[in-house]
């Protein structure tokens, strides 16, 4: 079988629209074994054609949004980094905060945070074509809705913040949603309620 050539494997990465890679993944894109493919892997990261993220992990994108989507899944980005995305905020938070509903985990060598939200709760995010790859970035009224389930928001935050925000789906999803903090978000959003009459 031939070799392939480390520009047609970026150029294969860059076409399927993902940027962030493990072994399997990329074995699967090059149609070739774990083995050769963990030889393509390290040449690629030694040419500087992609950087190594974490043992077994690289990415063709240096843009952190993309990386904070891929590295972990599944994942969206929430929160203060969210908010910043739809121009609610220009405050820059120190990481880039995501919600996942797998295991909080940080990574603050790529200054990204992952936040553990219940499997129910995962929800209220769009994807966002960006650089010929994609990312996942929770709606405003969600990522408000998780500062406030994750004590990171208090309800004052919430009621100052939430201009021109409709809150009607979350709250939908949220209506039989009775695991760990699921009264407090409730209340919350019955308070929003009554702010947006």
């Amino acid at each position: 079988m031939r070799e392939l050539p480390l520009y047609k494997i970026r150029d294969l990465a860059f076409e399927s629209g993902r940027s962030v890679y493990n072994i399997q993944q990329l074995a699967n894109l090059v149609g070739r074994s774990k083995e050769i493919t963990t030889v393509y892997f390290n040449r690629l990261v030694e040419r500087k054609m992609a950087a190594r993220l974490l043992r077994g992990k690289i990415s063709f994108s240096d843009n952190d949004f993309i990386i904070a989507t891929q590295l972990v899944e599944p994942s969206y980005i929430s929160l203060d980094s969210a908010l910043l995305f739809h121009e609610i905020t220009n405050q820059v938070p120190a990481q880039i905060q995501c919600a996942t509903p797998v295991n909080s985990i940080q990574f603050l060598e790529h200054g990204i945070v992952y936040h553990k939200i219940h499997p129910k709760l995962f929800f209220g995010y769009q994807r966002y074509r960006i650089e010929k790859s994609y990312i996942f970035v929770a709606d405003p009224e969600k990522a408000l809705i998780d500062g406030y389930y994750f004590n990171m928001y208090t309800i004052d935050d919430l009621l100052s913040m939430s201009e021109n925000m409709d809150f009607t789906e979350v709250r939908k999803q949220i209506a039989n949603y009775d695991g760990r903090g699921g009264k407090k978000l409730k209340e919350a959003l019955a308070l929003l309620a009554k702010k947006n009459y």
